[in-house]
């Protein structure tokens, strides 16, 4: 075979290999948005008996102890060397 015929072989195959991954993240890029209008519907309201708290009953008091120990944590991985 001749340079010439080499070059044009090859210049088929990119172009062949180039379309196929073009059409490849086409699909991607399509089926990304698709999941994206499903993920933004909005969701059936949420069961008022059982996900929901009461707007009556207050919220549950921590330990002492465990808000402690969560204030210390979070001090000291703001202030590593302190």
């Amino acid at each position: 075979m001749d340079i010439g015929a080499l070059l044009v072989e090859s210049l088929k195959l990119m172009a062949l290999g180039m379309g196929f991954v073009f059409s490849l993240l086409g699909i991607i890029v399509l089926a990304i948005r698709l999941l994206a209008r499903l993920a933004a519907e909005p969701l059936a309201p949420a069961d008022a008996a059982g996900l929901s708290p009461s707007a009556s009953s207050p919220p549950e008091q921590l330990h002492p102890r465990l808000v402690a120990a969560i204030t210390a944590a979070v001090h000291r991985f703001r202030h590593p060397r302190s």
